[in-house]
């Protein structure tokens, strides 16, 4: 089931080409031209996910959606549309979609779709597992033993009972922020509600803009039609900002006057939209830095600072990490479709002595990329990408032992740590910053921030090296 799709399209093109390609991903794909045909496919083999046309000849997509449920309650739905308006996509959510897209579609963005929708689905069930284990409450997503961690925990609850008060979570790059923003969510009065995501330094500020607000027919040359922004979508849930301190500071007082009115109006639009969200942002930038230099507002960081969660960086959490390791070794192994790997005592001492530049993470990719490296399913050092070098001393980090104890600042460490992964996927861009958790965007920005520029190595890839003066 776990990596089983069924396609609902009537369109033969579309239906085909997504068959291919999908197949050609790994995934056990099966498709149908009509709803009544997936009805019946969908009782026969219970799939991972489905991809739903919300146009077919025979019966509409929502109808497909409410009969699924019958039989398959926890059924994981995408819808797809060809049609910009949004209010039947929204109401396909109501119904119980897991999300939507837009047609046309670029693939890269479906792929991510479903590779979000299946961890959702692992995420579920952990979660039933683990609320059948312990018989309690937990936090689905975050995982440990460490009291800086059960601090996390109580303050994540705490502050998700506290109605539609802000919160603002301030961590490095990979410490999990939006697992915490999800858990805010699904542990308020709202989980029942929508959760939408925007990330803030994904998209140039005329396009952040519009997709935040959306737009009316004729407001810019492109605007074809009017488009509901991410902020009506999700009104009566939460709005999730990522990667906060990279708002513009022209859309910093627009964003602020929505978090104290809970209304705005669209682009080109005269009608005011009142809303009732919650806003959930997160940022790895030091804020009141920013704050002190002028770059983000001091009224939008307060009114955002109301509900304040600071992450620990994975080297504060020590006890944390081989339960992570193991629950990584776990979703691998499933994915994989093998037995979770034994863990050799020596790797064990060399996870607790490095010091994770890429937190959290970084130790998922090492651990996944340690399960299909295993062999005779156990998992040596040779299978660590950090494995050659000589163990650290007691009390030593990896990275310190690396560079001779000398001291390095945080700057030097995530330059140092850039250059490494990109290295390790012969300078690729997209896959470098996807192993590093940002965008690609934030990726260039950072490349010019530390003086490193493209390389003479093109090939699958960008390869890059110092500035030389």
């Amino acid at each position: 089931m776990s990596n089983t799709i069924l396609i609902i399209e009537d369109d033969e093109t579309l239906r085909l080409t997504l068959l291919g390609l999908l197949s050609r991903k790994g995934y056990e794909v099966q498709a149908a031209a009509c709803g009544l045909d997936g009805l019946a496919l969908a009782r026969e083999t219970r799939f991972g996910l489905i991809l739903l046309d919300l146009r077919l000849p025979d019966i509409p997509g929502l109808e497909v959606i409410a009969r699924l449920h019958e039989f398959e309650e926890d059924a994981l739905v995408v819808t797809m549309t060809a049609y910009p308006e949004v209010r039947t996509a929204v109401a396909a959510l109501k119904a119980g979609a897991y999300d939507y897209i837009n047609k046309p579609f670029d693939l890269d963005d479906l792929d991510s779709l479903i590779r979000r929708a299946f961890e959702t689905r692992q995420l579920r069930r952990e979660v039933e597992w683990r609320r059948a284990q312990a018989g309690g409450d937990v936090v689905p997503g975050l995982i440990g033993d460490s009291a800086a961690f059960r601090e996390l925990l109580e303050t994540t609850r705490k502050i998700a009972a506290a109605g539609r008060v802000p919160a603002l979570i301030l961590g490095e790059s990979g410490t999990g922020k939006e697992h915490i923003a999800q858990s805010i969510h699904s542990l308020s009065a709202r989980a029942a509600g929508p959760w939408v995501t925007l990330n803030c330094s994904a998209l140039p500020e005329g396009l952040l803009e519009s997709e935040m607000f959306g737009h009316e027919k004729g407001a810019f040359t492109d605007a074809r039609q009017a488009k509901k922004g991410l902020l009506e979508l999700a009104d009566g849930g939460t709005l999730f900002l990522d990667e906060v301190g990279d708002l513009s500071p022209a859309l910093q007082p627009k964003l602020l006057r929505v978090l104290e009115t809970q209304a705005f109006r669209r682009l080109g639009g005269s009608k005011e939209i009142r809303v009732d969200v919650r806003f959930v942002a997160a940022t790895h930038r030091n804020l009141p830095v920013m704050v002190r230099d002028g770059s983000f507002r001091e009224d939008l960081f307060y009114r955002l600072n109301v509900g304040s969660i600071a992450v620990p960086p994975l080297r504060e959490r020590a006890a944390d990490i081989l339960p992570l390791a193991r629950h990584f070794l776990e979703l691998a192994a499933l994915h994989l479709g093998m037995t979770s790997p034994a863990i050799e005592p020596e790797v064990v001492s060399r996870l607790l002595a490095y010091r994770w530049p890429g937190n959290i993470r970084e130790l998922r990719n090492v651990m996944e990329r340690a399960a299909i490296l295993a062999s005779d399913g156990v998992i040596t050092v040779e299978q660590l990408p950090f494995g050659h070098a000589a163990a650290p001393a007691s009390g030593e980090s990896a990275v310190a032992a690396d560079e001779a104890a000398t001291p390095m600042s945080l700057a030097e460490v995530e330059r140092q740590h850039i250059l490494r992964v990109l290295d390790h996927v012969a300078g690729n861009k997209t896959r470098a910053a996807e192993i590093l958790g940002i965008t690609r965007l934030t990726l260039r920005t950072k490349l010019r921030e530390y003086e490193l520029q493209p390389g003479a190595g093109e090939g699958g890839g960008d390869g890059f090296q110092p500035v030389k003066n």
